[in-house]
């Protein structure tokens, strides 16, 4: 039943102007950030603790931008597929840093993006998979499916439509070396709570500790990728994908190959720190990113305890 109306709403959403999605998105934010308060505390507790000014003018910026992109992706995938394309060719950018980056480091070799949840992280996503399609390679996104099955299937249909290669977080990892063996590209978020304490690193982030995936990085130094590490802003009517850092697969001054993860992973947490901290409003604050790790599988989690990190 939710599949058909979210279905019925792409249709009704599909002869709307791009310009008019803006100011949908703006009712629809404030109905969730302002009248319904959807974590409104919690997002607003956060950004005090990062210092973030006028927190409550920046909240109400970043559920706006939310809810713009929720009626872009309807409007995506209520369009016929030509006009989907042009509308992601014309609306995605990618900043001539990233675009050069990206294309010396899949000259080199295999490229694995640090990706996170900036702007309208669907539709950046579907902008560098159409610039990799020109290069004729694949945009693989590791991505946790939804709780909702019918959300979940009518993102499945929207992501495989505008041409990405979508991996299971269970299993991933082996998935995701054979992916990039084939000549793709992988994209993993880098901004959430890894399943196992075990496979994160302790790092400060925004005002407060918190505890980053490996994976992107390790996944980056078992293939020898190049790890580039990416965010989006929203400009108008567009999504720009900025290059924050490139990473080798071989730093200079580490020991180990754990050592080298633990540093990239730090420093990819870095520069999405400073990112967000120059546009708090792209972030998505409603993330519990400072929870406990679930472990997969295991007890409930102890309250998150992570010590300080030097420097």
């Amino acid at each position: 039943m939710l599949r058909r109306v979210l279905d019925l709403l792409a249709r009704v959403v599909a002869p709307l102007s791009w310009e008019a999605l803006a100011c949908a998105g703006a009712v629809l934010g404030w109905l969730a950030g302002s009248v319904l308060r959807i974590r409104r505390s919690a997002v607003e507790t956060a950004m005090g603790r990062a210092r973030v000014p006028d927190p409550r003018g920046v909240a109400a910026s970043m559920y706006r931008g939310l809810g713009t992109g929720v009626f872009e992706l309807l409007w995506l995938a209520g369009v016929r597929a030509e006009r989907r394309e042009a509308a992601v060719r014309e609306h995605v950018q990618l900043d001539d840093d990233f675009a050069v980056a990206l294309h010396e480091a899949c000259e080199r070799g295999p490229v694995v993006l640090a990706a996170s949840h900036t702007a309208n992280w669907e539709l950046a996503a579907f902008g560098a998979a159409q610039a990799l399609a020109a290069q004729g390679r694949r945009l693989a996104v590791v991505v946790k499916p939804q709780s909702v099955g019918a959300f979940h299937a009518f993102c499945t249909h929207l992501r495989e439509a505008c041409g990405l290669v979508l991996i299971a977080p269970v299993g991933a990892f082996g998935v995701a070396r054979r992916s990039l063996a084939a000549g793709d590209v992988i994209a993993m978020p880098i901004d959430q709570v890894p399943g196992r304490a075990r496979h994160g690193v302790a790092v400060p982030f925004l005002g407060a500790q918190a505890l980053a995936d490996r994976a992107p990085a390790a996944l980056a130094r078992a293939t020898g990728a190049t790890l580039l590490v990416v965010a989006t802003s929203r400009e108008g009517r567009r999504q720009r994908l900025h290059l924050l850092a490139e990473l080798p697969p071989h730093g200079r001054g580490e020991s180990t190959a754990n050592a080298w993860i633990t540093n990239a992973t730090r420093e990819s947490t870095r520069v999405l720190d400073a990112f967000v901290n120059a546009d708090p409003a792209s972030w998505l604050w409603l993330h519990r990113r400072w929870r406990a790790p679930l472990e997969v599988g295991g007890e409930p989690p102890a309250p998150l305890v992570v010590p300080p990190v030097p420097g």
